[in-house]
């Protein structure tokens, strides 16, 4: 890609994700380290060791979505905008969403949370929801959707270039 004005702003954000990445892997072994560390793995304890494997997955899938946006600025600074790998990084994208949602649904059944569901509250304490997997459910599919015209962008791209 020509050197041009949106190169320092990727570059900028490629620094974020960075820091953002290693925050969350730093957060993702030291909650493994206190799992790990507890004692008796009883069954008053098999609850937590499942929310604790749900929120590895969920951890690990938000910080796939981050290297998978690095890999998406790093490939538009190399390789120009057009390119099918974009398309792969914006489906394992998607793909995450997906599972972090499962993440939240078993979650909430699987800890009752049914019981106590409020689709929206609104308190002197602020606006409240337990809607959160369906944030991750749309951002998922949006991304789909996004791939889907990214790819077909790069097709006609591509044909275009063959044309000329």
């Amino acid at each position: 890609m020509k050197e041009n004005k949106y190169n320092s702003m990727a570059k900028f954000l490629i620094i974020v994700l960075n820091v953002l990445i290693a925050f969350g892997v730093l957060t993702f072994i030291s909650l493994i380290i206190s799992t790990l560390t507890l004692g008796d793995i009883g069954a008053a304890n098999r609850k937590y060791i499942v929310n604790c494997i749900l929120f590895f997955i969920g951890t690990s899938s938000l910080v796939f979505i981050l290297y998978c946006l690095r890999k998406i600025l790093k490939s538009v600074i190399n390789a120009g905008p057009f390119n099918m790998s974009i398309v792969k990084n914006l489906k394992d994208i998607a793909l995450s969403c997906f599972i972090i949602t499962i993440c939240y649904l078993i979650n909430f059944f699987y800890n009752n949370q049914f019981k106590s569901f409020k689709l929206i509250e609104i308190d002197p304490r602020g606006i409240h929801t337990d809607t959160e997997f369906l944030i991750f459910f749309f951002a998922g599919c949006f991304v789909l959707i996004l791939a889907q015209i990214y790819k077909q962008a790069v097709e006609v791209k591509e044909e275009n270039d063959f044309t000329v």
